[in-house]
């Protein structure tokens, strides 16, 4: 079986060679110039211009599903994709099925995001000698155990993206709370509640960690974007000297913004 994912499941391309999947980018448009994620602008780059400029994220084009699509040469393939509550990427993979009439593809809305979808892939490929039948229902029972605990720093980006208001944003920033995010059942983004500082953000994460039945057979993936040291902080707060840290991808980096932190794990 075929394995395809988008670029927000924060793998590199090495990772992705060694795993035999194929990864289609979404795109991150700065002024009038469109640059495919990780191939055309790179991580560091990105959050280096989001500090002066807010960019905007697009799908990937139907034609890019339908070229990775004719590359599979007919085998039986899951394209296992970004929430389509976040994106329009699902659509997208769906409208080149029906137009390229690929019988054997299978698209599948995972309504997650970031490590979140990574731990799907991951799963779909330690799974692929069984059906697709059978890893779509192995993964519908894993999607309502990924947990995803985040905060952003600020609100500027996400309400820059239409994803809250500009006066809230506005005063979050103003009394210093920082603003906890997380995936719901939908794939749907949400604000959670707020923490006034850093600090207490990262102890409220690192307590809801604690009190978590957490899956120990899953790996647990900590979330930076331009800044590692929130991250770091998180980690210590947990008392773990080390751990995988994914910088966040630039599709969703770009709603979330600078100096935020946060991790994924699975629950029982």
């Amino acid at each position: 079986m075929r394995i395809i994912t988008d670029s927000s499941a924060e793998f590199t391309v090495r990772e992705a060679a060694v795993l035999g999947i194929h990864i289609v980018p979404l795109s991150i448009v700065f002024g009038d110039t469109v640059y495919a994620e990780d191939t055309q602008i790179s991580r560091e780059e990105f959050y280096e211009r989001l500090a002066n400029e807010y960019p905007h994220t697009a799908a990937p084009a139907t034609e890019q599903f339908t070229r990775a699509f004719i590359e599979t040469g007919g085998e039986e393939t899951l394209v296992i994709l970004i929430s389509s509550a976040l994106s329009g990427t699902v659509n997208a993979a769906k409208k080149a099925v029906e137009e390229g009439g690929f019988s054997r593809v299978h698209v599948y809305d995972s309504r997650c995001a970031t490590a979140m979808l990574r731990i799907m892939v991951e799963t779909a490929c330690k799974h692929r000698d069984k059906t697709v039948d059978e890893v779509i229902a192995i993964l519908d029972a894993l999607r309502p155990k990924i947990r995803l605990s985040a905060y952003l720093d600020t609100l500027d980006c996400y309400a820059k993206g239409k994803r809250a208001k500009k006066s809230l944003a506005s005063v979050r920033r103003t009394f210093g709370l920082k603003s906890f995010i997380e995936i719901k059942a939908d794939g749907s983004a949400t604000l959670t509640g707020t923490a006034r500082g850093q600090m207490q953000a990262r102890k409220k994460i690192a307590k809801k960690f604690r009190e978590a039945e957490v899956d120990e057979s899953y790996p647990v993936y900590f979330l930076e974007t331009d800044n590692a040291d929130p991250t770091h902080k998180l980690m210590e707060e947990l008392g773990q000297e080390s751990g995988r840290i994914l910088r966040v991808c630039c599709s969703v980096g770009a709603y979330i913004g600078a100096n935020a932190a946060g991790m994924v794990y699975v629950v029982k």
